[in-house]
């Protein structure tokens, strides 16, 4: 009897797994469907702000070309420092923010604990953090761009790396020691592309040449490389090999590469509206929604898809699009969401709530 009872839950198990996987995600997207976003229990900060402002950890830094100022999101003040020296360029990541200096590039966590790196041989165009690993992208006194990568305890592991060609692209791996880069040049008028796809110890495991269209964004996703072009999406394995191409006919806005979703997702600008299209990554085009037309920029937080322009922010289910939130007097310069609550930041005020 009780081999019999095993054996019939088993069953049941089975054929409600079967009926999930195949109407589930239907059902649950029918669902969604049918609710209505929108934002409560708001709240307005005003923030004491300096010429610049960003989202830093967990709470927002702003500063100028002397003074650095890190703040809760109630507006107290965590820290704040001023320096008699000008800063040539200021650049703020997850978890550090980079001051470069004449002489110097001072690196600063959120405990206003302070670094000096190694001797930066030109001007800092870009720092990004990624998988613990942070590059950046100089242009040196040749006029060269070179490439600095440092780990997590910020020491250089890759040192002073020079391309003849503008570095428009960088990615490092979450999987291996490697990281893809992409440069650009203009021969006689016309773009042409290098993908790179490099290891961490100066060894390039294979690059390729892309013609006629400018590269935007490379990604690293299981050793396979993405790279979004103004022209056409690319997909290639770990050994370079191209395993798909999809061409792109609408004017890009916005896009992000999901590796939770494992999904691509493009913005577009068509004549008459402006379209998200999700791609899987074996290229497959796999949902396609209407998004409010003036929307400029795009948004992935886990199970929500959200875009926006400088004034409005929408929340992009199923068929439909909620606007959550307004501003008709101050540009929005950026937005979090943790769970449920999310934060949007614009000159001088924070304003936060639930979105239900």
């Amino acid at each position: 009897m009780k081999k019999t009872i095993i054996f019939i839950s088993l069953i049941i198990i089975a054929v409600v797994g079967i009926l999930y996987s195949t109407y589930g995600k239907e059902f649950l997207s029918a669902m969604d469907e049918k609710k209505v976003y929108s934002l409560v229990n708001i709240n307005n900060v005003h923030l004491d702000t300096l010429d610049e402002y960003k989202f830093f950890n967990e709470g927002i830094v702003t500063y100028n070309n002397q003074k650095i100022k890190y703040i809760n999101y109630d507006n107290s003040t965590i820290w704040e420092s001023e320096n008699a020296v000008f800063s040539k360029n200021v650049f703020i990541t997850d978890n550090y923010i980079f001051r470069q200096m004449e002489n110097s590039t001072e690196v600063i966590d959120k405990s206003d604990q302070r670094y000096v790196i190694a001797e930066i041989a030109g001007e800092i165009l870009n720092v990004s953090r990624e998988n613990e690993e942070t590059y950046m992208i100089v242009k040196t006194d040749t006029g060269q761009n070179s490439l600095y990568i440092m780990n997590d305890n910020n020491e250089v592991v890759v040192d002073n790396k020079a391309f003849d060609e503008i570095i428009t692209g960088v990615a490092i791996s979450d999987k291996s020691e490697g990281y893809s880069l992409i440069t650009l040049n203009f021969e006689k008028g016309v773009p042409g592309n290098t993908l790179y796809f490099n290891l961490l110890d100066d060894v390039e495991l294979w690059s390729t040449a892309i013609e006629n269209e400018l590269l935007l964004k490379t990604q690293i996703v299981n050793n396979n490389v993405i790279a979004i072009g103004d022209k056409n999406i690319y997909y290639y394995n770990t050994n370079g090999k191209l395993m798909w191409k999809n061409s792109i006919y609408s004017k890009i806005l916005d896009f992000k590469i999901d590796k939770e979703s494992q999904k691509i997702y493009m913005l577009y600008d068509k004549e008459d509206n402006t379209e998200l299209i999700s791609y899987n990554f074996e290229g497959k085009v796999m949902e396609i929604q209407n998004a409010p037309v003036g929307m400029k920029k795009l948004k992935v937080f886990e199970n929500k898809i959200m875009v926006n322009n400088d004034s409005a922010i929408f929340v992009l289910h199923g068929s439909k699009a909620d606007k959550i939130f307004e501003d008709s007097q101050d540009v929005i310069d950026d937005y979090l969401l943790e769970g449920n609550t999310i934060r949007i930041l614009l000159k001088d005020k924070l304003v936060s709530g639930q979105i239900k």
